[in-house]
């Protein structure tokens, strides 16, 4: 199954490209206008001109799609560097003096609730990223709880600068989440996917009416072109939500985040 999931856009292609072969050279085939037959109305050297756009229209979007995607690809090892950054700030205030005079700057610090934050937020982060609704209600505050670190430390008169190194890193950990639901929530204009959608349309119908020279062309080519247009469809409309983790073919790679988490649990204030 995982199998398929990771080849899902091309086996769709292909299914796509031998039901508009069938549908040409089986289903249409005795069907006739005024005398001619239905599937050999047009020319193939009358519409190449059509295809020509149409892969012009489809490469433009693809592109446009792309720079998102390339975008989205940098922002789980992001935040990765910024919870492994506020990992270490945990550390030098765990090691550094400490300056305040309050009764709770004498007490030992509690690594129990250090450790219990850190996984909470991480948990809480890879939780957000493989669900399907990316609710901001859920995220903010979560990324907003992060400075209960920060606060306990405050009280506890732990040095300053490890303080403001957490508030610093869940600040750019914040952009950064705030690009991915940007990202995630924001799809691709809807005339566009209009646009795809009437030329993938236009380019079967006119492949249906097609005539070519030889059996063996009207098969290569009918298969071949609605292969490429369903795929590039398909590819354009992968790339459009790259957190949507329920496609596993089209996604942004979390193994930075999933093996920071990893060695979170095994080596962190164990």
């Amino acid at each position: 199954m995982r199998l398929i999931a990771k080849r899902a856009i091309l086996i769709k292609s292909i299914v796509a490209g031998f039901l508009v072969l069938a549908m040409k050279n089986f289903v249409l085939k005795n069907l006739t206008i005024y005398g001619q037959d239905f599937h050999d109305l047009i020319e193939f050297s009358d519409i190449t001109i059509v295809f020509t756009g149409a892969f012009f229209v489809f490469g433009l979007l693809l592109a446009a799609t792309m720079s998102d995607f390339k975008e989205s690809e940098k922002i789980p090892g992001e935040v990765a560097s910024n919870l492994e950054a506020i990992k270490d700030w945990i550390y030098l205030a765990l090691k550094a003096p400490r300056t305040g005079t309050s009764d709770l700057s004498q007490e030992k610090l509690d690594t129990n609730f250090l450790r219990e934050e850190m996984l909470f937020l991480t948990d809480g982060i890879i939780s957000w990223i493989y669900s399907k609704e990316k609710d901001s209600n859920v995220i903010f505050p979560l990324i907003r709880h992060s400075n209960e670190i920060a606060y306990y430390f405050a009280q506890r008169g732990v040095d300053k600068e490890a303080i403001k190194g957490i508030q610093e890193n869940t600040n750019a950990m914040r952009k950064q989440m705030t690009r991915a639901y940007s990202i995630s929530r924001n799809n691709f204009i809807k005339p566009a996917y209009t646009l795809l959608q009437s030329i993938l349309f236009i380019v079967m119908a006119l492949l249906l009416i097609t005539k070519f020279k030889s059996p063996a062309a009207d098969y290569f080519v009918t298969s071949t072109i609605t292969f490429l247009f369903c795929y590039l469809y398909l590819l354009i409309v992968g790339l459009d939500d790259p957190f949507d983790i329920s496609n596993d073919e089209i996604d942004v790679d979390l193994k930075t985040l999933d093996r920071f988490q990893q060695r979170l649990i095994s080596d962190f204030l164990v």
